[in-house]
């Protein structure tokens, strides 16, 4: 009887698998490194902000890359953010909040974010892509980005950061 329901489950999943919708088939991911650093004794009432103006898009040469045409692109969406300390051994727990913003013109498109930083943080911090779909923005040869954080303590020290954003295109 076990082997029957496993047999059925294998199944249920391989076919859940094959009938996936050909616009949800990733086609590339869009993979952006962005290294900045936060003084000291940032304050834990405002909401502080790190800008990146006109960071390259790549789109065209990533299309290029892989053979496709922008037509074949049907949304980009974010997957994933990693906030990380560089090279010193700090915790991320004086973070209430992190988030990352498209900046364009007076718009602010949130496409990244945490929803509440755990206390027991380490170096590194996931952010959650949002289900918005950022082709229109990042099919342009340069994006405005900013990360935002609000703090649960001021900033214990001057620090670098590295933070890895990942979009997925979809056919």
């Amino acid at each position: 009887m076990k082997k029957t329901l496993l047999s059925l489950a294998l199944l249920a999943a391989l076919l859940s698998l094959n009938c996936n919708d050909s616009r949800e088939r990733v086609l590339f991911d869009l993979v952006y490194v962005l290294p900045f650093s936060l003084p000291a004794g940032l304050n834990t009432v405002q909401t502080h902000f790190v800008e990146f103006p006109k960071v390259p898009t790549r789109y065209e040469s990533l299309l290029a890359e892989h053979g496709l045409e922008d037509s074949q692109i049907g949304r980009i969406e974010p997957y994933s953010g990693i906030l990380d300390i560089v090279l010193l051994p700090e915790k991320l727990s004086f973070c209430r909040e992190v988030f990352v913003e498209f900046l364009d013109g007076t718009n602010r498109l949130e496409c990244f974010y945490t929803p509440s930083v755990p206390l027991d943080t380490g170096n590194r911090l996931t952010l959650v892509g949002t289900i918005a779909d950022f082709k229109g923005l990042l099919r342009e040869s340069a994006m405005n980005l900013r990360i935002g954080f609000r703090l649960r303590e001021p900033t214990p020290s001057a620090l670098n950061y590295s933070i890895r954003l990942t979009f997925k295109a979809k056919a």
